[in-house]
Protein backbone atom coordinates (compact mmCIF):
# COMPACT_ATOMS: atom_id res chain seq x y z
CA UNK A 1 0.00 0.00 0.00
CA UNK A 2 1.30 3.46 -0.94
CA UNK A 3 1.45 6.34 1.51
CA UNK A 4 2.95 9.81 1.96
CA UNK A 5 6.27 9.35 3.77
CA UNK A 6 5.92 12.57 5.80
CA UNK A 7 6.93 12.39 9.47
CA UNK A 8 4.16 13.43 11.84
CA UNK A 9 1.36 13.14 9.27
CA UNK A 10 -1.60 11.17 10.58
CA UNK A 11 -1.85 7.67 9.03
CA UNK A 12 -5.41 8.39 7.89
CA UNK A 13 -4.36 11.26 5.61
CA UNK A 14 -1.05 9.66 4.62
CA UNK A 15 -2.68 6.52 3.25
CA UNK A 16 -3.11 6.03 -0.51
CA UNK A 17 -5.49 3.12 -1.10
CA UNK A 18 -5.05 0.77 -4.07
CA UNK A 19 -7.63 1.10 -6.85
CA UNK A 20 -8.31 4.73 -5.88
CA UNK A 21 -7.84 8.20 -7.34
CA UNK A 22 -6.75 11.25 -5.34
CA UNK A 23 -6.35 14.84 -6.54
CA UNK A 24 -3.46 17.16 -5.60
CA UNK A 25 -3.90 20.84 -6.44
CA UNK A 26 -1.28 23.59 -6.07
CA UNK A 27 -0.55 27.06 -7.50
CA UNK A 28 3.00 26.10 -8.57
CA UNK A 29 4.41 22.99 -10.25
CA UNK A 30 7.01 22.33 -7.59
CA UNK A 31 4.44 22.52 -4.76
CA UNK A 32 2.43 19.72 -6.34
CA UNK A 33 5.34 17.56 -7.49
CA UNK A 34 7.09 17.81 -4.11
CA UNK A 35 4.06 16.28 -2.38
CA UNK A 36 3.68 13.67 -5.13
CA UNK A 37 7.35 12.69 -4.72
CA UNK A 38 6.68 12.01 -1.03
CA UNK A 39 4.30 9.25 -2.11
CA UNK A 40 7.25 7.28 -3.50
CA UNK A 41 8.80 5.07 -0.85
CA UNK A 42 12.31 3.72 -1.31
CA UNK A 43 11.34 0.32 0.11
CA UNK A 44 8.43 -0.09 -2.34
CA UNK A 45 8.86 -2.47 -5.28
CA UNK A 46 5.84 -1.39 -7.34
CA UNK A 47 6.11 0.36 -10.70
CA UNK A 48 5.60 4.11 -11.09
CA UNK A 49 4.04 5.76 -14.16
CA UNK A 50 4.31 9.51 -14.73
CA UNK A 51 2.31 11.49 -17.27
CA UNK A 52 3.30 15.16 -17.53
CA UNK A 53 4.45 17.90 -19.88
CA UNK A 54 6.97 18.87 -17.16
CA UNK A 55 8.67 15.52 -16.58
CA UNK A 56 11.92 17.17 -15.51
CA UNK A 57 10.26 18.69 -12.42
CA UNK A 58 9.86 15.19 -10.98
CA UNK A 59 13.53 14.28 -11.43
CA UNK A 60 15.25 17.62 -10.70
CA UNK A 61 13.67 18.34 -7.31
CA UNK A 62 15.57 18.20 -4.02
CA UNK A 63 13.09 15.44 -3.07
CA UNK A 64 13.81 13.26 -6.13
CA UNK A 65 16.14 10.74 -4.45
CA UNK A 66 13.49 8.02 -4.17
CA UNK A 67 12.20 8.38 -7.73
CA UNK A 68 15.74 8.42 -9.13
CA UNK A 69 16.46 5.26 -7.14
CA UNK A 70 13.33 3.62 -8.61
CA UNK A 71 14.33 4.81 -12.09
CA UNK A 72 17.71 3.09 -11.75
CA UNK A 73 15.80 -0.13 -11.03
CA UNK A 74 13.72 0.33 -14.22
CA UNK A 75 10.51 0.81 -12.24
CA UNK A 76 9.71 4.34 -13.47
CA UNK A 77 7.90 4.84 -16.79
CA UNK A 78 7.64 8.54 -17.78
CA UNK A 79 5.32 9.81 -20.53
CA UNK A 80 5.91 13.36 -21.73
CA UNK A 81 3.77 15.38 -24.12
CA UNK A 82 5.57 16.37 -27.31
CA UNK A 83 5.18 19.83 -28.82
CA UNK A 84 2.65 18.45 -31.31
CA UNK A 85 0.74 16.52 -28.67
CA UNK A 86 0.22 19.62 -26.53
CA UNK A 87 -1.93 21.07 -29.29
CA UNK A 88 -4.30 18.11 -29.25
CA UNK A 89 -7.65 18.37 -27.46
CA UNK A 90 -6.96 17.51 -23.83
CA UNK A 91 -9.74 14.91 -23.73
CA UNK A 92 -7.99 13.10 -26.59
CA UNK A 93 -4.64 13.27 -24.74
CA UNK A 94 -6.20 11.70 -21.64
CA UNK A 95 -7.86 8.90 -23.60
CA UNK A 96 -4.63 8.19 -25.50
CA UNK A 97 -2.66 8.14 -22.26
CA UNK A 98 -5.04 5.66 -20.67
CA UNK A 99 -4.79 3.45 -23.75
CA UNK A 100 -0.99 3.53 -23.48
CA UNK A 101 -1.02 2.78 -19.75
CA UNK A 102 -3.33 -0.21 -20.21
CA UNK A 103 -0.68 -1.81 -22.42
CA UNK A 104 1.55 -2.39 -19.36
CA UNK A 105 1.27 -5.55 -17.29
CA UNK A 106 2.60 -4.44 -13.89
CA UNK A 107 -0.25 -2.09 -12.99
CA UNK A 108 -1.61 -3.85 -9.91
CA UNK A 109 -0.82 -1.74 -6.81
CA UNK A 110 1.29 0.58 -8.97
CA UNK A 111 1.42 4.37 -8.55
CA UNK A 112 0.30 6.56 -11.46
CA UNK A 113 1.08 10.30 -11.39
CA UNK A 114 -0.90 12.36 -13.91
CA UNK A 115 0.13 16.02 -14.05
CA UNK A 116 -1.79 18.72 -15.94
CA UNK A 117 -1.61 22.49 -16.07
CA UNK A 118 -4.76 24.35 -15.04
CA UNK A 119 -4.56 26.16 -18.39
CA UNK A 120 -4.89 22.76 -20.11
CA UNK A 121 -7.85 21.82 -17.95
CA UNK A 122 -9.48 25.19 -18.60
CA UNK A 123 -9.97 24.17 -22.24
CA UNK A 124 -12.27 21.36 -21.02
CA UNK A 125 -15.90 21.95 -20.20
CA UNK A 126 -17.12 20.89 -16.79
CA UNK A 127 -18.71 17.75 -18.23
CA UNK A 128 -15.53 16.88 -20.17
CA UNK A 129 -13.47 17.25 -16.98
CA UNK A 130 -15.91 14.98 -15.13
CA UNK A 131 -15.65 12.43 -17.95
CA UNK A 132 -11.83 12.51 -17.81
CA UNK A 133 -11.67 12.02 -14.06
CA UNK A 134 -14.25 9.23 -14.26
CA UNK A 135 -12.14 7.55 -16.97
CA UNK A 136 -9.13 7.53 -14.63
CA UNK A 137 -11.35 6.28 -11.80
CA UNK A 138 -12.46 3.37 -13.99
CA UNK A 139 -8.83 2.71 -14.95
CA UNK A 140 -7.75 2.57 -11.28
CA UNK A 141 -10.64 0.28 -10.34
CA UNK A 142 -9.90 -2.17 -13.14
CA UNK A 143 -6.12 -2.24 -12.73
CA UNK A 144 -5.76 -1.79 -8.96
CA UNK A 145 -3.46 1.20 -9.49
CA UNK A 146 -3.44 4.25 -7.21
CA UNK A 147 -3.77 7.41 -9.31
CA UNK A 148 -2.66 10.87 -8.18
CA UNK A 149 -4.30 13.43 -10.47
CA UNK A 150 -2.13 16.56 -10.15
CA UNK A 151 -3.20 20.03 -11.30
CA UNK A 152 -1.07 23.14 -10.87
CA UNK A 153 -1.24 26.65 -12.19
CA UNK A 154 -2.43 30.19 -11.46
CA UNK A 155 -6.10 29.28 -11.92
CA UNK A 156 -5.95 26.49 -9.36
CA UNK A 157 -8.50 28.12 -7.03
CA UNK A 158 -11.26 27.82 -9.65
CA UNK A 159 -10.07 24.29 -10.42
CA UNK A 160 -10.40 23.45 -6.75
CA UNK A 161 -14.09 24.41 -6.79
CA UNK A 162 -14.64 22.16 -9.82
CA UNK A 163 -12.87 19.20 -8.20
CA UNK A 164 -14.89 19.56 -5.02
CA UNK A 165 -17.96 18.70 -7.09
CA UNK A 166 -16.32 15.39 -8.01
CA UNK A 167 -16.43 14.03 -4.46
CA UNK A 168 -18.41 11.01 -5.62
CA UNK A 169 -15.61 10.11 -8.06
CA UNK A 170 -12.46 11.24 -6.27
CA UNK A 171 -11.27 9.48 -3.13
CA UNK A 172 -9.52 12.55 -1.80
CA UNK A 173 -8.67 16.18 -2.51
CA UNK A 174 -5.71 18.03 -1.03
CA UNK A 175 -4.61 21.60 -1.75
CA UNK A 176 -0.93 22.52 -1.31
CA UNK A 177 0.01 26.14 -0.68
CA UNK A 178 2.75 28.21 0.91
CA UNK A 179 2.40 30.36 4.02
CA UNK A 180 5.14 31.91 6.17
CA UNK A 181 7.90 29.99 4.36
CA UNK A 182 6.19 26.65 5.02
CA UNK A 183 4.08 24.29 2.96
CA UNK A 184 0.47 23.97 4.09
CA UNK A 185 -1.64 20.91 3.23
CA UNK A 186 -5.39 21.54 3.22
CA UNK A 187 -7.40 18.32 3.03
CA UNK A 188 -10.92 18.94 1.75
CA UNK A 189 -11.68 15.24 2.26
CA UNK A 190 -9.72 11.99 2.24
CA UNK A 191 -10.81 8.34 2.05
CA UNK A 192 -8.74 5.81 3.96
CA UNK A 193 -9.15 2.15 4.94
CA UNK A 194 -11.30 2.90 8.03
CA UNK A 195 -13.32 5.90 6.93
CA UNK A 196 -13.14 9.52 5.75
CA UNK A 197 -11.54 12.65 7.19
CA UNK A 198 -12.45 16.20 6.15
CA UNK A 199 -11.27 19.78 6.64
CA UNK A 200 -7.83 18.92 8.01
CA UNK A 201 -4.80 21.22 7.75
CA UNK A 202 -1.11 20.46 8.28
CA UNK A 203 1.90 22.77 8.24
CA UNK A 204 5.10 21.24 6.89
CA UNK A 205 8.73 22.12 7.31
CA UNK A 206 11.82 20.43 5.87
CA UNK A 207 14.14 18.23 7.93
CA UNK A 208 16.90 16.03 6.44
CA UNK A 209 15.53 16.48 2.93
CA UNK A 210 11.98 15.36 3.82
CA UNK A 211 8.75 17.07 4.83
CA UNK A 212 7.94 16.99 8.53
CA UNK A 213 4.70 18.13 10.14
CA UNK A 214 5.39 21.35 12.04
CA UNK A 215 3.85 21.40 15.49
CA UNK A 216 2.26 24.63 16.67
CA UNK A 217 5.09 26.76 18.08
CA UNK A 218 2.97 29.70 19.25
CA UNK A 219 2.10 29.75 22.94
CA UNK A 220 -1.68 29.47 23.19
CA UNK A 221 -3.47 31.38 25.94
CA UNK A 222 -6.99 30.80 27.09
CA UNK A 223 -9.35 33.74 26.86
CA UNK A 224 -10.82 35.17 30.02
CA UNK A 225 -14.49 35.61 30.72
CA UNK A 226 -16.52 36.53 27.64
CA UNK A 227 -13.37 36.06 25.56
CA UNK A 228 -11.88 39.42 26.63
CA UNK A 229 -8.43 40.02 28.13
CA UNK A 230 -7.92 42.64 30.78
CA UNK A 231 -5.28 44.47 28.69
CA UNK A 232 -6.91 44.01 25.28
CA UNK A 233 -7.34 47.74 24.67
CA UNK A 234 -4.00 48.80 26.15
CA UNK A 235 -1.53 50.23 23.64
CA UNK A 236 2.19 50.59 24.30
CA UNK A 237 3.91 52.82 21.78
CA UNK A 238 7.49 54.04 21.21
CA UNK A 239 7.80 57.83 21.54
CA UNK A 240 9.41 58.27 18.11
CA UNK A 241 6.43 56.51 16.43
CA UNK A 242 4.22 59.59 16.91
CA UNK A 243 4.84 63.31 16.33
CA UNK A 244 6.11 65.18 19.34
CA UNK A 245 3.33 66.72 21.40
CA UNK A 246 0.61 64.31 20.22
CA UNK A 247 -2.12 63.87 22.83
CA UNK A 248 -2.96 60.19 23.23
CA UNK A 249 -6.01 58.45 24.74
CA UNK A 250 -5.84 57.24 28.33
CA UNK A 251 -5.22 53.60 27.29
CA UNK A 252 -2.06 54.57 25.39
CA UNK A 253 1.30 54.45 27.18
CA UNK A 254 4.65 55.55 25.72
CA UNK A 255 8.10 54.01 26.16
CA UNK A 256 11.53 55.30 25.24
CA UNK A 257 12.62 52.89 22.48
CA UNK A 258 12.05 49.48 20.86
CA UNK A 259 14.23 47.67 23.41
CA UNK A 260 12.15 48.92 26.32
CA UNK A 261 8.96 48.01 24.48
CA UNK A 262 10.29 44.50 23.81
CA UNK A 263 10.89 44.03 27.54
CA UNK A 264 7.23 44.90 28.23
CA UNK A 265 5.92 42.13 25.94
CA UNK A 266 6.21 39.04 28.21
CA UNK A 267 4.06 40.78 30.85
CA UNK A 268 1.19 41.41 28.40
CA UNK A 269 -1.52 39.14 27.02
CA UNK A 270 -3.57 40.91 24.33
CA UNK A 271 -2.26 44.47 24.33
CA UNK A 272 -0.95 46.29 21.23
CA UNK A 273 2.78 47.07 20.91
CA UNK A 274 3.77 49.75 18.38
CA UNK A 275 7.45 49.66 17.37
CA UNK A 276 9.13 52.49 15.46
CA UNK A 277 11.42 52.00 12.47
CA UNK A 278 13.81 54.76 11.43
CA UNK A 279 16.94 54.74 9.29
CA UNK A 280 18.92 53.87 12.44
CA UNK A 281 16.82 50.80 13.37
CA UNK A 282 18.40 47.35 13.17
CA UNK A 283 15.70 45.57 11.15
CA UNK A 284 17.17 42.10 11.72
CA UNK A 285 17.13 42.59 15.49
CA UNK A 286 13.60 43.97 15.43
CA UNK A 287 12.44 41.00 13.33
CA UNK A 288 13.90 38.57 15.88
CA UNK A 289 12.24 40.47 18.72
CA UNK A 290 8.83 40.33 17.01
CA UNK A 291 9.28 36.61 16.34
CA UNK A 292 10.13 35.90 20.00
CA UNK A 293 7.16 37.93 21.23
CA UNK A 294 4.76 36.15 18.88
CA UNK A 295 6.16 32.73 19.72
CA UNK A 296 6.13 33.14 23.50
CA UNK A 297 3.22 35.54 24.10
CA UNK A 298 0.60 33.91 21.86
CA UNK A 299 -1.72 34.96 19.06
CA UNK A 300 -3.70 37.61 20.96
CA UNK A 301 -0.79 40.03 21.37
CA UNK A 302 -0.83 42.69 18.62
CA UNK A 303 2.47 43.71 17.04
CA UNK A 304 2.48 46.89 14.95
CA UNK A 305 5.37 48.61 13.18
CA UNK A 306 5.30 52.34 12.46
CA UNK A 307 7.56 53.08 9.49
CA UNK A 308 8.68 56.58 10.46
CA UNK A 309 11.24 57.32 7.73
CA UNK A 310 9.75 55.10 5.02
CA UNK A 311 12.89 52.94 4.92
CA UNK A 312 11.14 49.56 4.98
CA UNK A 313 11.28 47.95 1.55
CA UNK A 314 8.78 45.50 0.08
CA UNK A 315 10.84 42.46 1.09
CA UNK A 316 11.29 43.82 4.63
CA UNK A 317 7.52 44.22 4.96
CA UNK A 318 6.96 40.60 3.96
CA UNK A 319 9.65 39.39 6.36
CA UNK A 320 8.05 41.24 9.27
CA UNK A 321 4.60 39.86 8.43
CA UNK A 322 6.04 36.34 8.16
CA UNK A 323 7.71 36.70 11.58
CA UNK A 324 4.49 37.52 13.40
CA UNK A 325 3.74 41.23 12.88
CA UNK A 326 0.05 42.12 12.56
CA UNK A 327 0.25 45.50 10.84
CA UNK A 328 2.74 47.91 9.24
CA UNK A 329 1.81 51.62 9.26
CA UNK A 330 3.11 54.61 7.28
CA UNK A 331 0.83 57.50 8.29
CA UNK A 332 3.36 59.05 10.67
CA UNK A 333 2.05 62.58 10.12
CA UNK A 334 -1.56 61.64 10.90
CA UNK A 335 -1.95 60.41 14.51
CA UNK A 336 -5.73 60.08 14.08
CA UNK A 337 -5.26 57.51 11.30
CA UNK A 338 -2.75 55.61 13.43
CA UNK A 339 -5.32 55.39 16.24
CA UNK A 340 -8.08 54.15 13.95
CA UNK A 341 -5.85 51.52 12.31
CA UNK A 342 -4.78 50.20 15.69
CA UNK A 343 -8.42 50.08 16.74
CA UNK A 344 -9.23 48.00 13.65
CA UNK A 345 -7.06 45.05 14.81
CA UNK A 346 -8.10 45.05 18.46
CA UNK A 347 -10.20 42.02 19.34
CA UNK A 348 -8.59 39.83 16.65
CA UNK A 349 -5.86 37.24 16.99
CA UNK A 350 -2.89 36.49 14.74
CA UNK A 351 -4.06 33.72 12.39
CA UNK A 352 -1.06 32.99 10.14
CA UNK A 353 1.32 30.08 10.86
CA UNK A 354 4.67 30.95 12.37
CA UNK A 355 7.89 29.58 10.83
CA UNK A 356 10.10 27.31 12.96
CA UNK A 357 12.79 29.98 13.38
CA UNK A 358 14.05 33.30 12.07
CA UNK A 359 16.93 31.49 10.36
CA UNK A 360 14.42 29.31 8.49
CA UNK A 361 13.02 32.47 6.89
CA UNK A 362 16.30 34.30 6.36
CA UNK A 363 17.80 31.39 4.39
CA UNK A 364 15.45 32.30 1.55
CA UNK A 365 16.97 35.78 1.38
CA UNK A 366 20.43 34.20 1.05
CA UNK A 367 19.32 32.63 -2.25
CA UNK A 368 19.01 36.09 -3.82
CA UNK A 369 22.59 37.30 -3.39
CA UNK A 370 23.58 36.85 -7.03
CA UNK A 371 23.11 39.89 -9.26
CA UNK A 372 24.17 41.37 -12.56
CA UNK A 373 24.80 39.53 -15.82
CA UNK A 374 24.65 35.71 -15.93
CA UNK A 375 25.14 33.27 -18.83
CA UNK A 376 21.69 32.43 -20.15
CA UNK A 377 21.20 28.84 -18.93
CA UNK A 378 22.58 29.78 -15.52
CA UNK A 379 20.28 32.81 -15.58
CA UNK A 380 17.14 30.68 -16.07
CA UNK A 381 18.13 28.39 -13.21
CA UNK A 382 18.93 31.32 -10.93
CA UNK A 383 15.62 33.02 -11.72
CA UNK A 384 13.78 29.87 -10.64
CA UNK A 385 15.73 29.95 -7.36
CA UNK A 386 14.91 33.64 -6.87
CA UNK A 387 11.27 32.99 -7.71
CA UNK A 388 11.05 30.16 -5.16
CA UNK A 389 12.59 32.41 -2.52
CA UNK A 390 10.11 35.17 -3.37
CA UNK A 391 7.19 32.74 -3.01
CA UNK A 392 8.41 31.57 0.40
CA UNK A 393 8.90 35.15 1.58
CA UNK A 394 5.59 36.30 0.12
CA UNK A 395 7.24 38.98 -2.03
CA UNK A 396 6.69 39.91 -5.66
CA UNK A 397 9.05 39.33 -8.55
CA UNK A 398 8.88 40.13 -12.26
CA UNK A 399 10.57 38.81 -15.40
CA UNK A 400 10.97 41.52 -18.06
CA UNK A 401 11.61 40.68 -21.73
CA UNK A 402 13.22 43.52 -23.73
CA UNK A 403 13.45 42.89 -27.47
CA UNK A 404 16.36 44.67 -29.15
CA UNK A 405 15.88 46.95 -32.12
CA UNK A 406 17.35 45.74 -35.44
CA UNK A 407 21.07 46.34 -36.04
CA UNK A 408 21.78 47.00 -32.34
CA UNK A 409 24.94 45.31 -31.11
CA UNK A 410 23.80 43.51 -27.90
CA UNK A 411 26.94 44.37 -25.95
CA UNK A 412 26.11 48.09 -25.97
CA UNK A 413 22.78 47.93 -24.08
CA UNK A 414 24.22 45.27 -21.78
CA UNK A 415 26.95 47.72 -20.77
CA UNK A 416 24.27 50.23 -19.80
CA UNK A 417 22.69 48.00 -17.13
CA UNK A 418 23.92 48.97 -13.68
CA UNK A 419 22.47 46.50 -11.18
CA UNK A 420 22.69 47.52 -7.53
CA UNK A 421 20.32 45.17 -5.70
CA UNK A 422 20.98 41.52 -4.85
CA UNK A 423 18.47 39.34 -6.67
CA UNK A 424 18.34 41.44 -9.85
CA UNK A 425 19.90 39.47 -12.73
CA UNK A 426 19.84 39.76 -16.51
CA UNK A 427 20.98 37.88 -19.61
CA UNK A 428 20.53 37.86 -23.37
CA UNK A 429 19.50 35.28 -25.95
CA UNK A 430 17.93 35.41 -29.40
CA UNK A 431 18.14 39.24 -29.59
CA UNK A 432 16.13 39.60 -26.36
CA UNK A 433 17.33 40.82 -22.97
CA UNK A 434 15.76 38.97 -20.03
CA UNK A 435 15.74 40.91 -16.76
CA UNK A 436 14.52 39.51 -13.43
CA UNK A 437 13.70 42.05 -10.71
CA UNK A 438 13.45 40.49 -7.26
CA UNK A 439 11.04 41.97 -4.69
CA UNK A 440 9.56 44.29 -7.29
CA UNK A 441 5.86 44.87 -7.95
CA UNK A 442 4.58 44.91 -11.51
CA UNK A 443 3.52 48.56 -11.35
CA UNK A 444 7.04 49.55 -10.22
CA UNK A 445 8.86 47.96 -13.17
CA UNK A 446 9.21 51.08 -15.34
CA UNK A 447 10.50 53.11 -12.42
CA UNK A 448 12.96 50.35 -11.52
CA UNK A 449 14.31 50.14 -15.08
CA UNK A 450 14.90 53.90 -15.09
CA UNK A 451 17.18 53.46 -12.08
CA UNK A 452 19.25 50.59 -13.51
CA UNK A 453 19.40 51.46 -17.23
CA UNK A 454 21.40 54.61 -17.95
CA UNK A 455 19.63 55.73 -21.14
CA UNK A 456 16.12 55.60 -22.55
CA UNK A 457 15.05 51.99 -23.18
CA UNK A 458 13.17 53.09 -26.31
CA UNK A 459 16.53 53.92 -27.93
CA UNK A 460 17.55 50.25 -27.82
CA UNK A 461 14.44 48.10 -27.41
CA UNK A 462 11.41 47.76 -29.64
CA UNK A 463 9.05 46.30 -27.05
CA UNK A 464 8.79 45.31 -23.41
CA UNK A 465 6.86 42.36 -21.96
CA UNK A 466 6.36 41.71 -18.25
CA UNK A 467 5.65 38.36 -16.57
CA UNK A 468 4.62 38.91 -12.94
CA UNK A 469 3.06 35.60 -11.85
CA UNK A 470 5.62 33.23 -10.32
CA UNK A 471 4.03 30.23 -12.02
CA UNK A 472 4.49 31.76 -15.47
CA UNK A 473 8.00 32.96 -14.60
CA UNK A 474 9.07 29.41 -13.75
CA UNK A 475 7.27 28.01 -16.79
CA UNK A 476 9.07 30.51 -19.03
CA UNK A 477 12.46 29.50 -17.61
CA UNK A 478 11.77 25.79 -18.15
CA UNK A 479 10.57 26.37 -21.70
CA UNK A 480 13.60 28.54 -22.55
CA UNK A 481 15.99 25.86 -21.32
CA UNK A 482 14.25 23.25 -23.45
CA UNK A 483 14.18 25.59 -26.46
CA UNK A 484 17.89 26.44 -26.35
CA UNK A 485 19.12 23.08 -25.05
CA UNK A 486 22.24 22.04 -26.96
CA UNK A 487 22.48 25.35 -28.83
CA UNK A 488 25.50 27.60 -28.64
CA UNK A 489 24.60 30.80 -26.80
CA UNK A 490 26.95 33.78 -26.74
CA UNK A 491 28.31 34.46 -23.25
CA UNK A 492 29.05 38.14 -22.64
CA UNK A 493 30.62 37.65 -19.22
CA UNK A 494 34.17 38.43 -20.39
CA UNK A 495 33.08 41.59 -22.24
CA UNK A 496 31.17 42.80 -19.19
CA UNK A 497 34.00 42.00 -16.78
CA UNK A 498 34.68 45.69 -16.16
CA UNK A 499 31.17 45.99 -14.66
CA UNK A 500 31.81 43.40 -11.95
CA UNK A 501 32.25 46.15 -9.37
CA UNK A 502 28.54 46.06 -8.52
CA UNK A 503 28.36 42.29 -7.94
CA UNK A 504 27.89 40.94 -4.44
CA UNK A 505 31.11 39.97 -2.66
CA UNK A 506 30.61 37.72 0.42
CA UNK A 507 34.03 38.58 1.88
CA UNK A 508 33.96 42.32 2.44
CA UNK A 509 37.15 43.98 3.62
CA UNK A 510 37.13 44.89 7.30
CA UNK A 511 38.21 48.43 6.62
CA UNK A 512 36.37 50.08 3.78
CA UNK A 513 38.71 53.03 4.03
CA UNK A 514 41.41 50.96 2.32
CA UNK A 515 39.25 50.60 -0.78
CA UNK A 516 40.22 53.87 -2.47
CA UNK A 517 41.14 54.71 -6.03
CA UNK A 518 44.52 56.33 -5.31
CA UNK A 519 47.61 54.10 -5.67
CA UNK A 520 49.24 52.63 -2.58
CA UNK A 521 52.75 53.76 -1.54
CA UNK A 522 54.74 50.65 -2.34
CA UNK A 523 58.30 51.85 -2.86
CA UNK A 524 60.38 54.96 -3.45
CA UNK A 525 61.16 53.80 -6.98
CA UNK A 526 57.60 53.15 -8.10
CA UNK A 527 55.87 56.27 -6.77
CA UNK A 528 58.43 58.94 -5.81
CA UNK A 529 56.03 61.77 -6.56
CA UNK A 530 53.66 60.55 -3.81
CA UNK A 531 56.47 60.48 -1.23
CA UNK A 532 57.37 64.14 -1.25
CA UNK A 533 55.20 66.81 0.30
CA UNK A 534 57.23 69.65 -1.27
CA UNK A 535 56.06 71.44 -4.41
CA UNK A 536 59.08 72.58 -6.35
CA UNK A 537 57.04 74.86 -8.55
CA UNK A 538 55.27 76.60 -5.67
CA UNK A 539 56.11 80.26 -4.97
CA UNK A 540 55.29 81.73 -1.53
CA UNK A 541 52.85 84.63 -1.64
CA UNK A 542 52.68 87.11 1.20
CA UNK A 543 49.17 88.23 2.15
CA UNK A 544 48.43 91.48 3.96
CA UNK A 545 45.27 93.10 5.19
CA UNK A 546 44.24 96.41 3.67
CA UNK A 547 44.71 98.15 6.98
CA UNK A 548 48.35 97.05 7.01
CA UNK A 549 49.17 98.34 3.52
Amino acid sequence: MQNFNISGLQPSVAELKPASIYAILAPLDNFATELALHSINKSSTTDIYIVSSQIETFFDSSFSANINHAYDQNRVHPFSFSADTREWPKEQIIKSTLKELNAYKHLNNSLVLVHFNTADLASLSQQQLINCVQAYKKFSSETGACVLFIASGPDVVNTRFLFRRLNTTLDGLVYVDNDSAMRVLEYDYWHHSTGIVASQQYQLTISDGQYVVQQNNIAEKETHSAGVFADEYDVWIVQSAIPEGTKLPSKYKTVKDNTELFSKGPKLEAATLVFAVTRYTDLALLGKQCFELRKNCGRWLKLVIQNVDGVIRHQDECLFLTLGVNLILYSFSEPSRLLSQIQSIQGFQFSRPLPPSVEHVLKFTENTFSKGYLPFIEFTKQVEVHSDSAVNLGVSGVLVKLELLPRIDPIHPLHLFHIKREGDVFSLVDNTVYLYLHACRENDVNNAIKHLFKLETSDFFSQQNIISDHFYIQQECKQLRRLFSGQKIVDYSAQLAENDSYKFAPNIAQSVTKDIETPEFKSDIETPEFKSNDRVDAVPFAMRLKSES
